[in-house]
């Protein structure tokens, strides 16, 4: 894919409120977050600007295949904190690969751009923790 500028952008539990069908997001709390230094300035000003703005992203999954259906990348404030979210499509992902992203499951998103500069993402299991996880409660 000759993807460039890989970050890790969180190390997270998947609850269930990310598995809903309901809800159809993938919640990313800022405070749990590894860096927050995978958008560019203009991408960050565009989905702060107003409610609802969204980013066009691709996500790759954990069989390493590139999810067919574009995902939105969102800002998305709340009373205890700030929140960036996949929505849009999310539910198909999660299903498409719930072999994989089971309930109670630590996973990685990892951040990268690609060939076209386009930011992407990859959603990748892991068995056990591997990096220190920001407690979003201190």
């Amino acid at each position: 894919m000759k993807g460039r500028d890989v970050r890790l952008v969180i190390q997270k539990k998947l609850f269930d409120s990310d598995t809903r069908h309901g809800l159809n997001r993938l919640n990313m709390p800022l405070k749990q977050l590894q860096t927050n230094e995978f958008l560019t300035q203009d991408e960050k000003d565009h989905l702060k600007k107003e409610k609802g703005n969204q980013i066009e992203v691709r996500l790759l999954g954990p069989t390493l295949e590139m999810y067919k259906d574009p995902m939105s990348l969102r800002w998305w404030p709340m009373e205890k904190t700030d929140n960036y979210v996949f929505a849009t499509n999310w539910y198909r992902f999660w299903s498409a690969n719930k072999l994989h992203l089971k309930r109670d499951s630590n996973v990685q998103v990892w951040s990268f751009r690609g060939s076209d500069q386009k930011l992407c993402f990859a959603v990748v299991c892991v068995e056990e923790p591997v990096v220190e996880v920001v407690d979003s409660d201190s």
